[in-house]
């Protein structure tokens, strides 16, 4: 009995030493053989960028152009893309204002030095309050410091190289679509258009409307590539539409369907026809 008694001893031991040994191997076992599943990813830190200013809403205050013409920027840095310019005497309600700058539109930003403008403390009345111009200034090099605000206009170039470039711009916008009052390639009306054009051709004009175009122009019988050309009573009486004249009796204009090549000799441009202009 008693040597009985030892074995079963000895085997309750032995089973003992043994059960952790093969829990240790199926939990290794286990672990290799995991599906191969890839461990947590680390997230990256990702760092904000911070503002110099944080932009600050102002009420009842407006602000004058003082300059013949001041750089309009996209967003509340001297840094940020030129969008327009902005004309002496306007006026223009202050959105907000940040880093020596004020917003006087949606994304549309100048500098807020007295050397410039002139900050009243009533906004102006809706009568009183001129457009902002998005056309791009004649001068190609965004300015980086408030020193630099002011555009000056370039040089006029000769006809031959003037004419080139309009026509060269105007056929780069061609698909744009159209959109009332719009002055930028997302959308344009006649007049938006042509300013835009020559503002990027070499020339300086403002934004205006087609009568005020008329107006400006020097009346030609013989148009070359380049020139404008007027129509009347379209949809209002008197000077109403407008393209640039491209050669081969055809022009580019920002019609109802966007800027597309029109061919002049079409009965409706015909009988609306009013004359050819030169800026």
């Amino acid at each position: 009995m008693l040597k009985k008694a030892n074995r079963t001893v000895m085997n309750m031991g032995l089973a003992a030493l043994l059960v952790p040994a093969a829990l240790t191997f199926s939990t290794t076992s286990a672990s290799a053989n995991d599906g191969g599943a890839a461990p947590a990813p680390v997230q990256e830190k990702v760092t904000a960028s911070v503002p110099q200013q944080q932009a600050t809403t102002t009420t009842n205050q407006k602000v004058i152009v003082n300059v013949s013409a001041l750089n309009i920027r996209q967003g509340a840095s001297f840094s940020s893309p030129v969008v327009g310019t902005a004309t002496q005497g306007q006026e223009f309600a202050i959105l907000k204002e940040a880093n020596g700058l004020v917003e006087i539109a949606p994304n549309k930003w100048i500098s807020k030095s007295s050397s410039y403008v002139t900050i009243a403390s009533d906004k102006p009345s809706a009568s009183q309050v001129k457009g902002v111009s998005t056309s791009t200034p004649s001068t190609s090099t965004a300015s980086t410091s408030a020193a630099q605000e002011t555009s000056t206009p370039a040089p006029a170039p000769t006809t031959s190289t003037a004419s080139g470039s309009t026509v060269n711009v105007a056929r780069s916008l061609v698909g744009s679509p159209y959109q009332w009052a719009g002055n930028t390639p997302s959308g344009f009306d006649c007049s938006g258009f042509i300013a835009y054009v020559f503002n990027h051709s070499g020339h300086s004009i403002s934004r205006t409307s087609v009568a005020n175009y008329w107006n400006m122009a020097t009346k030609i019988s013989s148009p070359q590539p380049g020139d404008l050309v007027f129509f009347q009573n379209t949809y209002t009486s008197g000077p109403s539409h407008m393209g640039i004249y491209i050669g081969n009796g055809q022009m580019i204009h920002a019609g109802s369907h966007g800027v597309a090549v029109a061919d002049l000799d079409v009965s409706y441009y015909q009988d609306h026809f009013l004359g050819y202009g030169r800026f």
